[in-house]
């Protein structure tokens, strides 16, 4: 792994104290055309968000704000029942125009981001890397359905979850035994009431992170087969 060039040509003035111990990488796209936009919003003292570190589409890192500090990029957010996510995460900004672009990441920029969760994966003891989608499913979609999360993984030599295809459609018991699964694995704001339109926004998140070929489609056994999957290879019961 080549060594990292990170710039600190631009700072964040829009932190603060962190009250835990970092255990979580959250990953975001800038929803903007260029790198200008960019760092004008993640340094805007009326928007007040930040992130630790913005990488461009050609792949240059920069670090916008100190790792021992809390950035203000995840929000209203949680995960496995815990909240305040921005003490307990790093936050990683891509430029990018966002999911309605239909555009893919460029590869230049997915190399940088590799490089840099292989040093702080490293250096931090990182177990889990995800979404903003992933802890905030409710109003984000980020880093979005075109993000190569199974490319990435492979590369950080993490668990990367083989689609086992079953089209069968879920029943009502099913379905509850799919949302029961998918709190085991983190996921927050999940109801009992299937008429819940939250539940679907949730499962809309998980679709986009493993499977977004079944994005706003019928529930069917397949996506009840990768949440299994997910959960045996994380040993949770």
């Amino acid at each position: 792994m080549s060594q990292l060039n990170i710039s600190k040509k631009f700072k964040s003035d829009n932190y603060d104290d962190r009250k835990h111990a970092v255990s979580l990488i959250i990953l975001h796209y800038t929803e903007t055309k260029s790198m200008k936009e960019a760092i004008t919003l993640l340094t805007s003292k009326v928007r007040k968000v930040s992130c630790h570190f913005l990488i461009n589409k050609k792949g240059k890192i920069f670090k916008l704000v100190s790792l021992d500090k809390r950035a203000w990029h995840a929000g209203e957010s949680n995960w496995k029942k815990k909240k305040d996510i921005n003490s307990r995460s790093i936050g990683i900004e891509l430029v990018y125009e966002g999911e309605l672009s239909n555009k893919r990441f460029p590869i230049t920029q997915i190399n940088s981001l590799i490089k840099l969760l292989y040093f702080l994966k490293r250096e931090y003891q990182i177990k889990e890397i995800l979404g903003h989608s992933d802890i905030a499913p409710l109003r984000k979609i980020d880093p979005g359905k075109y993000f190569p999360w199974n490319n990435v993984f492979s590369k950080l030599k993490m668990n990367v979850t083989n689609i086992r295809v079953n089209n069968k459609k879920m029943n009502e018991k099913e379905y509850l035994l799919f949302l029961t699964k998918l709190r085991k694995l983190g996921y927050s704001y999940l109801s009992s009431d299937k008429n819940n339109k939250k539940n679907s926004l949730v499962i809309d998140a998980f679709h986009r992170r493993y499977i977004p070929n079944l994005l706003k489609k019928e529930l069917q056994h397949t996506s009840l087969n990768v949440v299994n999957d997910l959960l045996n290879l994380k040993d949770i019961d």
